[in-house]
């Protein structure tokens, strides 16, 4: 419900930039949508976002996903428009006019790029980070810190180490944390590395733990080498 808020109030946030936008520059406000192109530029949004549809991922990574291939979606529906447009035998009078709404596809993604785009990484107090700590000590699972990546792992390839995680049962974002971990970044790191939250590497990284049966970041690499 917390997102849902706070995407309804990014979009009213945009439509009263535009609003404003339009009264000092004196053009008409209603003529920036049309049903038909947001309709479709969420269209091809959703046919974008299913080849590279992974099961397991965090309902943040999808958004982040969706995020992206709406941009995508709304070039390439401009791009059309603008060919139609320059393909038909218009005068050089309506031309400017059709143009310019062919473009309106772009502003579209952008707004449901912003909405759907990851939340912003929010910094922890003092307060918080003990709570985190104490946490951490009380379940033995040490989920946070960063690590200096060892010579064991020089010598594995990534993809050797991708795929044995996917075989020891991990989905494929937790098996990509896992080699990131083994890089030695931390839940920070990797939460910006990724263009997600540090909450959802947390769990990813618990779920990891648990998979694995491990209490450490250090084991996760123990693990792949057991098996490589």
């Amino acid at each position: 419900m917390a997102v849902n808020m706070k995407n309804l109030k990014k979009l009213t946030a945009i439509l009263i930039y535009i609003f404003i936008m339009s009264a000092l520059l004196e053009f008409e406000f209603f003529q920036l949508f049309d049903l038909k192109q947001i309709i479709l530029v969420l269209i091809g949004m959703f046919i974008l976002f299913l080849p590279g549809y992974k099961h397991g991922e965090s309902m943040s990574d999808y958004a982040g996903q969706l995020a992206g291939c709406a941009i995508f979606a709304s070039y390439i529906q401009t791009f059309i428009l603008l060919f139609t447009v320059l393909s038909t035998q218009i005068t050089l009078e309506q031309l400017p006019k059709e143009a310019a709404l062919s473009c309106r596809p772009l502003l579209y993604g952008i707004c449901l790029w912003m909405i759907l785009s990851g939340e912003t990484q929010k910094k922890q107090n003092p307060s918080q980070t003990d709570i985190n700590q104490t946490e951490s000590k009380q379940t033995g699972i040490d989920n946070t810190q960063h690590t200096e990546p060892t010579q064991e792992y020089a010598r594995v390839t990534a993809s050797e180490a991708y795929e044995t995680c996917r075989e020891l049962g991990l989905t494929n974002r937790e098996a990509e944390l896992a080699l990131l971990i083994c890089k030695g970044l931390s839940n920070a790191e990797i939460a910006a590395e990724l263009s997600i939250s540090e909450t959802t590497v947390k769990k990813h990284v618990s779920n990891i733990f648990e998979k694995l049966q491990i209490s450490k970041r250090e084991e996760i690499l123990k693990e792949i080498l057991k098996f490589i």
